[in-house]
C-alpha cells in the first residue's frame, strides 16, 4: 500500500530515534531480567542449604532430647515445623512463583510510511 506522503530526513532520524529508544528500552529490561533470574536462582540455592542445616540441627536436638533442657527441645520442633513451613512458603511466593517471571516482549513500534515510487 503506498501513500503519497514524502519521506523526508525528520522523519527518518525520528523513526531511527524511536528504534534506539526501544532497543535500549528492551536491552535494559533484559539485563534486569537476567539478574532478577541470577537472584531468584541464588535464593532457591541457599534456601535449600539454609532448610537442610535448620532440619538436621532440629532432628539432632529432638533425637537427643535427654541432653537439652525441655525448652530447647520445644524451640527445635517448634523450629522444624515453622521453618519448613515458612520457608516453602517464601521461596514459592518470591522465587518460584510463575506470576513473578517477566517475559520479554519486542518493544518496536516504529514505522516508516510507504512513498510513491
Amino acid at each position: 500500500m503506498t501513500n503519497n506522503t514524502e519521506l523526508n530526513p525528520v522523519i527518518v532520524e525520528r523513526a531511527s530515534e524511536q528504534l534506539r529508544q526501544e532497543r535500549e528500552t528492551f536491552d535494559q529490561a533484559k539485563s534486569q531480567e537476567q539478574w532478577w533470574f541470577i537472584l531468584r536462582l541464588m535464593m532457591g540455592f541457599s534456601s535449600i542449604i539454609l532448610l537442610v542445616v535448620v532440619m538436621v540441627v532440629s532432628v539432632y536436638i529432638l533425637f537427643n532430647h535427654a541432653e537439652f533442657p525441655t525448652a530447647v527441645v520445644t524451640a527445635a520442633g517448634a523450629a522444624l515445623f515453622v521453618d519448613v513451613v515458612g520457608m516453602l512458603i517464601g521461596v514459592w511466593k518470591i522465587a518460584l512463583n510463575p506470576k513473578s517471571v517477566t517475559k520479554l516482549q519486542p518493544t518496536t513500534q516504529s514505522s516508516i510510511p510507504d512513498v510513491a515510487a
